[in-house]
């Protein structure tokens, strides 16, 4: 019954997203241009008229949706892990799941510099889970702590997009990408964590690496479907920033069933096939 209500109300928070960009964008959406117009460089898509200015770049978000909505409706407890058995943490997941997909499709589906926020917003408060999450990991942290340091790893660079030209936020997502990546090997290489006595098994299993790798072959698709780009055509209705959307959904998926898979076999913990 818990599951069906998360799912429940993530259709409707998804519901009433939509609503809002319906009846908002009705007369055209308020608030000033995204950036990337004056520059030239709104991810290959041309922007249309209507409540939808690029069509593929915003549905593809769907796939972010998909993927937080079934980390919701697979919500249960199982295990003596954070993700096994406090449904905190995978009910903020897939609640960031879909926040991914709301936030990307605001600054696709109006290109207004307030939607282009959203979607940077959404992309940090999702890495600073994973920041977080590994965080936690490692040092054995209380609900209590692992929600401050989130709390803190969303806001700085959300609070710093008020002060940086926008087009730098993206790279204040690669920055909180590496040190995700850096707290993973953390968590696999115990001398790399002396003050953390509690050791973890180092293995790497195939969720991580199915994770790894579609968010590798994301940026790969995102760098050749720039504007100008050698897959770029502005009016064809497939888009490699589309794909780019669909391939990182699935390493969100991924990511979860690894976090889920971890579990602990006399005293350690390791991770299995979920």
């Amino acid at each position: 019954m818990r599951r069906q209500r998360d799912l429940l109300l993530g259709l409707g928070v998804v519901l009433a997203a939509a609503a809002f960009f319906y009846v908002l964008g009705s007369g055209g959406y308020p608030g000033g241009p995204d950036e990337c117009i004056a520059k030239g460089d709104c991810y290959c898509e041309a922007i249309r008229a209507g409540r939808v200015a690029q069509p593929a770049n915003s549905w593809s978000n769907a796939g972010f949706v998909l993927a937080g909505l079934a980390v919701l409706a697979h919500l249960r407890r199982r295990g003596p892990t954070l993700m096994a058995s406090d449904v905190f943490y995978p009910r903020l997941y897939g609640a960031l799941g879909v926040f991914l997909g709301i936030g990307s499709f605001a600054f696709h589906g109006t290109m207004r510099a307030w939607g282009g926020a959203a979607d940077l917003i959404s992309m940090y408060a999702y890495i600073a889970f994973v920041v977080a999450y590994d965080a936690a990991r490692i040092g054995e942290w209380r609900r209590g702590r692992f929600v401050a340091v989130f709390g803190l790893v969303t806001a700085v660079p959300s609070a710093a997009l008020v002060v940086i030209p926008p087009e730098h936020g993206k790279w204040l997502f690669a920055a909180l990408v590496a040190a995700a990546l850096l707290l993973e090997v953390a968590v696999s290489v115990p001398a790399l964590r002396p003050w953390a006595p509690r050791p973890i098994d180092p293995a790497r299993r195939p969720w991580f690496w199915a994770g790894l790798g579609s968010f590798a072959a994301a940026n790969a698709v995102w760098n050749v479907s720039h504007t100008g780009g050698p897959w770029c055509d502005p009016h064809s209705l497939l888009q490699g920033h589309g794909l780019w959307h669909l391939l990182s959904a699935g390493a969100v998926w991924c990511f979860y069933l690894y976090f889920l898979a971890e579990r602990e076999v006399e005293g350690r913990v390791e991770s299995g096939r979920g």
